[in-house]
This record gives structure tokens, C-alpha cells and sequence, in this order.
């Protein structure tokens, strides 16, 4: 059986011929215009699948890339901010130095210290520092200013609204960085060490002792010790007077008849009744009682109660058992507190207290502004005095300050290294990406004339194979 040639599969055989080649040819040139030798899918399957995990690398790397720009310029930002911070630390040390000079007046500190309220402002002012809408020494918290003053009282302290995180950002396969120092570490920066007491000039020793346990109070303070009356362990026909009394304490009393007298702590006899009567032990200490008459029990001990306070008196803590080691005592003002050994308690005054190692950014400015300005009015030699203790605190302050810079100024030159990896990576990739579906255009160019001579060739000869006549339409 023979096959029968008709016109019509004459027609379909040079039609799928001359499209066949139309089709090549119209590739070629594709691949040619965009340069890839893969454009869809149905040109390579196989090489296809392999594109798709490069892209996704290169979107990812770029992505780095951006990351890396976005972690330099926030660096240098922040460094830049503490760099100026640094140089307002500097000048508060020129003016401290100053301002110690024994020769100076009230209002000549008065007038530095006006400039040391400006160093304040603008210390806070940069740790408020932002960039964009968004504040470089808050942690995480960096929506809202991370640093603030308040004042109560009369009293300055810091506010740090922030938390202790850091914002962090991937910089490299497998390497993230932090974009920022919390504020806190910078200038509220505090390495707590002891807890120091000492007599205000010219007033004599309490007796108090510091703990050096759990104090949480910052810069200088004032331990106020006064006489809160007398326990019940009194005798009864003795109360509290109305005099002077600095003695505190257990304190010895003995009575004796006819005639009726009393003596304190081994000092000299009072006759009786007295009212309101100054007492004085063998020590020198006075106390102020109102005595009746000698009662039964004529020897024995006493407790003259005593009032501890940091904060002016606002809050009070009363002490009736001096063999205690530790009592709290909380300043109403910013919640900090001071822990007292009252077993050596004896006379009422005040304390100056120092809490070493407090004395950050902040705290350094606030202190030195108020010691310039003495509105408490102490004493000239008390001022030149803690105005020379502040000289190490400044420094201790200033170093923490310069740490910042030094880390942020750290992590800024390591995006030059890391920039640099995540580049080669890039170009690696690309590389690959370009090995799988670019087009090798000498290639492509020759393959294409080539294509074009079949594709010319198949029209002739279709031209000549396909006759219109009406015979060869007949057979």
C-alpha cells in the first residue's frame, strides 16, 4: 500500500519547517537583545531550578549590602554625637579646675557654674541625640527621648527612660552587629564602690557607719541624725525635755535620795525636780529631761531614740535598737537608699556622704553645677573641698564616654571589612548566576546567521516545493 503526497500535508510539512526555523531564529535574537540564555523557563527547565536559589542569594546579599550602609552611617552617627559629648567633658574638667582655685568668689563660681548648667543641657541634649526620627542612645526604647532631668525640691537627678538592649542588624551571612550603645552605659556609666561618711566641718562625728551593702544613692547626699526622744526603757518619772540634747543611745542613769538627785552616762549630778534640765556625760554629750523624782529602780539604762534622714526630713526613719548593723534609709525624693550601722550611734549631726563610683556623665554635671551655685550656702572650704574630689570623678566620667566612642568608632571600621565580604559575595554569585543563563554572544551571533541562511533556505525551497497550480491541486 502506497502513501498518497497530497497538497495539503505539502503545506503543513514547509509551514512547520519555515516556523520551526522562525522560531530558533527569533530566540537567538532574544537571547542576543537581553543577553540571557535563559529567559523563561520552557528555554532550560533544568537550569532554570538552578537560577532561582542564586537569585534568592543576590536578594539577599543586596539586602546586606543596604544593611551595611544603613549599620555604617547610624555608627559614625553616634560616634560623631558622643565625640562632642567627649568635648563638653573636657571643657567641665577645664572649669573644674578652675573653679577650685581658692581665690575665686561666690560669684565668680556662680558665674561658671551658669556655663556648667549650659555643659548639662547640652550633655543631655546629645544623649538625646537622633537620627531620622529615631534616638541613637535609647536601646530598643527609641521612640521617645531616652534622657531627661527632674526636679524636686530643689533636687536634680537623671531620668533614663530607656532600656539596656541594643538594636541589632545583619551585616554578613551569620554576623549581626548593634547599631547602637545604650544611653545608660554612657552617661549614667557607674562602677559603685564604698559608701564614705564624714563629719560636716566643724561639727563633731556621729558615730554612724556605713554599710556599704545595697546602697543605691548617687553622687553626694546628707545623713541628718537627730534626737527623736525617748524609749520606753526610761524610767518614769523622766520624759524628754525641751533643751538641746545631742546624746544618743543607751545611756546609764543613777538616782540618789536625800537629796534627791540624777546623773547621766557618769556625769555630774542634777538636783531634783528639774524641768527641762541639760544633762551632760562623762563624754561631754547633753541631754534635755524633765525629772519628778527618783523612782524605784534608781540605776540602770536608758534609750535616747534617734530620727535618720537623706532627704531633708521629708522622710524619717526612727532608730530605738542601736545594736543593729544595718538600717534603711530611703530618700522620698528618688527612692534610693542608704544603709546605716547604728551600734557606734552616739551623737546627732550630719553626715556628708559620698557614694564613690557614682559620679556618671550626668550625675558629674548636675553636681558641679549645684556645688558652683551653693544655694545650700555651705561653708567655702566645703565646696573648694568637694569641688577637688570631683576631679577623679570627672575623669572616671569622661572615660566612660570616650569607651563609647571607642566601641561605636570599632564596629564602624569593621563595616569597611565586612562590606568588602559581602561584595565578594555578590560578585561570586553574580558569576554563577551568569554562568547558567547569560548568553555567549559570539555564539549566539554566529548561531544566528547560521539560522538565518536555514531560515532563508527552507522559504526557497518551500516556494518551490508548494506549486499552486490547479493540476497539482487536482492530483
Amino acid at each position: 500500500m502506497s502513501l498518497r503526497i497530497t497538497q495539503g500535508m505539502l503545506y503543513s510539512r514547509a509551514l512547520g519547517d519555515v516556523q520551526s526555523g522562525l522560531y530558533r531564529y527569533s530566540q537567538l535574537q532574544q537571547q542576543i537583545s537581553t543577553g540571557r540564555r535563559i529567559n523563561r523557563p520552557s528555554d532550560d527547565p533544568a537550569g532554570s531550578l538552578r537560577i532561582l536559589p542564586i537569585r534568592n542569594d543576590l536578594r539577599n546579599l543586596d539586602q546586606l549590602t543596604n544593611n551595611v550602609a544603613l549599620a555604617r552611617e547610624t555608627l559614625n552617627t553616634g560616634a560623631g554625637s558622643l565625640e562632642d559629648a567627649s568635648a563638653a567633658m573636657q571643657r567641665v574638667r577645664e572649669l573644674t579646675t578652675q573653679a577650685s582655685n581658692g581665690t575665686l568668689s561666690t560669684s565668680d563660681r556662680r558665674s561658671i557654674g551658669a556655663e556648667m548648667e549650659q555643659l548639662l543641657n547640652q550633655m543631655v541634649g546629645i544623649g538625646n541625640s537622633r537620627r531620622g526620627d529615631r534616638y541613637l542612645f535609647g536601646g530598643t526604647e527609641n521612640g521617645t527621648p531616652p534622657f531627661e532631668l527632674v526636679t524636686v525640691n530643689g533636687h536634680t537627678r537623671a531620668v533614663y527612660h530607656g532600656n539596656r538592649e541594643s538594636l541589632e542588624v545583619e551585616v554578613a551571612p551569620g554576623v549581626t552587629t548593634a547599631l547602637n550603645v545604650p544611653g545608660d552605659r554612657i552617661f549614667l556609666q557607674r562602677d559603685r564602690g564604698a559608701t564614705l561618711f564624714s563629719a560636716t566641718p566643724g561639727g563633731p562625728a556621729t558615730g554612724a557607719v556605713p554599710t556599704g551593702r545595697g546602697d543605691t544613692g548617687v553622687g553626694f547626699g546628707e545623713l541628718e541624725v537627730s534626737f527623736a526622744g525617748l524609749h520606753t526603757d526610761a524610767p518614769s518619772t523622766v520624759t524628754a525635755g525641751a533643751g538641746n540634747t545631742n546624746a544618743l543611745g543607751q545611756l546609764s542613769f543613777t538616782f540618789t535620795s536625800a537629796p534627791d538627785t540624777l546623773s547621766i552616762g557618769g556625769g555630774p549630778a542634777l538636783n531634783l525636780p528639774i524641768t527641762d534640765g541639760n544633762f551632760t556625760t562623762a563624754d561631754g554629750r547633753t541631754i534635755s529631761l524633765t525629772v519628778t523624782g527618783v523612782p524605784a529602780t534608781t540605776t540602770g539604762t536608758f534609750t535616747a531614740k534617734a530620727s535618720l534622714s537623706i532627704d531633708g526630713g521629708e522622710t524619717v526613719t526612727e532608730v530605738s535598737d542601736f545594736s543593729s548593723s544595718s538600717i534603711s534609709v530611703r530618700d522620698s525624693f528618688d527612692g534610693s537608699v542608704l544603709n546605716v550601722d547604728v551600734r557606734t550611734l552616739a551623737r546627732t549631726g550630719t553626715e556628708d556622704v559620698k557614694y564613690t563610683g557614682t559620679f556618671d556623665a550626668l550625675t558629674t554635671l548636675i553636681t558641679m553645677r549645684d556645688l558652683l551655685r551653693n544655694e545650700e550656702g555651705l561653708p567655702d572650704d566645703v565646696v573648694r573641698d568637694r569641688i577637688a574630689q570631683m576631679m577623679t570623678e570627672i575623669d572616671s566620667a569622661h572615660d566612660a564616654v570616650l569607651d563609647g566612642v571607642r566601641e561605636l568608632g570599632f564596629r564602624s571600621s569593621s563595616m569597611d571589612v565586612l562590606g568588602n565580604r559581602v561584595e565578594g559575595l555578590r560578585i561570586a554569585r553574580t558569576e554563577s548566576l551568569s554562568m547558567v543563563q547569560d548568553t555567549d554572544i559570539a555564539e549566539a551571533i554566529l548561531e544566528l546567521q547560521k539560522q538565518d541562511l536555514s531560515y532563508q533556505a527552507a522559504l526557497q525551497v518551500s516556494a518551490r516545493v508548494v506549486q499552486t497550480s490547479l493540476q497539482g491541486f487536482l492530483r
